[in-house]
């Protein structure tokens, strides 16, 4: 599991939000490989400390690295956990003003590998794992793609580093509207056999 904390400057209202990244592997032929892993970022910290950061957000680029091997095709894809989803739980609050009821969708993130295969290779909000966002491949059983966007070849990341590893970034815009306190959500980065 990767922290990642988001501290505010006291000036403002304090607004702590963090979020837990988690990965999951599906198998469904135990004597193949598919792995997921983190190979960077760890306590990530956003820092909101003016009033342009609460608006246009603060982007920490290139935070997380994850890796991908397999021996078989493969879907990649990503979604928030939470106890009500699609919004962010609610640990503690520090007043009544404003709402706390924040949207899983201020935070966006960007993932992609070096040889560009994200299906998404721009910044897309985050949405609950129920509807979950496809880098590689969808719901459904995939042609193989070899090279491009798309790439699940089989592979490993050592082989095929332009392929199997994803350079993740996130950006978080608050806003002015939410009540001070502290929030949590889990991010889960999935994968899963194509079939």
């Amino acid at each position: 599991m990767l922290p990642l904390l988001i501290f505010l400057n006291s000036s403002m209202r304090p607004l702590v939000l963090t979020t837990i990244l988690q990965f999951v592997i599906i198998f469904w032929c135990s004597s193949q490989t598919l792995d997921l892993t983190i190979t960077k970022g760890s306590d990530l910290v956003f820092t909101f400390n003016s009033i342009r950061s609460y608006t246009a957000g603060a982007i920490l680029g290139n935070a997380s690295e994850v890796a991908v091997e397999s021996t078989v095709e493969w879907d990649l894809y990503v979604g928030t956990q939470t106890t009500t989803p699609g919004f962010w739980d609610l640990i503690q609050s520090y007043s009544d003003a404003g709402d706390d009821n924040i949207p899983v969708s201020i935070m966006s993130i960007r993932a992609n590998s070096p040889g560009l295969t994200s299906q998404e290779g721009t910044f897309f909000t985050l949405q609950d794992i129920a509807t979950p966002t496809f880098l590689i491949g969808t719901n459904g059983n995939d042609a193989t793609t070899g090279t491009g966007i798309g790439t699940n070849d089989p592979g490993n990341p050592a082989a095929d580093p332009f392929t199997h590893k994803f350079r993740i970034s996130y950006r978080l815009t608050p806003g002015f509207t939410y009540s001070p306190g502290i929030y949590t959500m889990e991010v889960l980065f999935t994968i899963a056999e194509d079939l």
